[in-house]
């Protein structure tokens, strides 16, 4: 029976580097890894911006109510994307994906159409989940139609919608609502002559006014 070779010990192998340049040594099966310390922990900060990426998108129907002066969807969701600072991400048959800045939101209520909120809290757009729903902008002064309800009569107010401010208030109350109300025309002059161009979603918010000039 052949005699087996006797192991080396622990002392024995250190022994066999005797005179080379002293240094840490780590006994392990794995490679040492080869990237330096916090990598990783760059990695999972770039993942945390990719959820709060992802957090921004907003799905939208792909139809938009044009308002005056806009000729087709394509020019309206350039306007919005410059003024909203919006970036289109991807396409659907009937709905569009849009990347928001931080702090918008959508909305769903338990009744009525979901509602597009700027970070503000300001519903700046409505629109409902059918095939065939529309997006429609808010614009941000309009005239509004207050019921009353013990008495069944109206009331017409001109409303500052970003800050919820009333600018007027009609005088009477009437039966009548809406464009029939008798105060209609008195309040929609006063709306034309101070903001022109009031029929214009995107105009007179102060981010999009500060976006068109940039």
């Amino acid at each position: 029976m052949k005699k087996g070779k006797t192991k080396l010990t622990r002392h024995d192998a250190e022994r066999l580097f005797e005179g080379l340049p002293g240094g840490s040594v780590k006994v392990s099966s794995r490679p040492e890894n080869p990237f330096e310390a916090g990598v990783f922990d760059a990695v999972e900060r770039v993942d945390d911006e990719t959820r709060l990426w992802k957090d921004n998108l907003i799905t939208l129907p792909m139809a938009i109510e044009l308002p005056a002066g806009y000729e087709s969807v394509s020019r309206m969701r350039e306007t919005i994307e410059r003024t909203w600072r919006v970036k289109w991400v991807r396409e659907g048959k009937n709905e569009v994906v849009a990347e928001f800045p931080e702090g918008w939101t959508a909305v769903r209520p338990e009744s009525g159409p979901s509602e597009l909120r700027d970070p503000s809290g300001v519903v700046r757009a409505i629109y409902g989940w059918a095939k065939d729903a529309e997006l429609r902008v808010l614009p941000r002064y309009l005239v509004e139609s207050q019921a009353n309800s013990s008495s069944g009569l109206g009331s017409l107010l001109v409303r500052d919608r970003q800050n919820g401010q009333i600018l007027q208030r009609s005088s009477t109350w009437s039966a009548q609502t809406g464009t029939n109300h008798p105060d209609w025309p008195r309040l929609s002059a006063w709306l034309n002559l101070r903001y022109p161009q009031h029929h214009d979603p995107m105009r007179y918010w102060d981010d999009c006014e500060e976006n068109i000039q940039n």
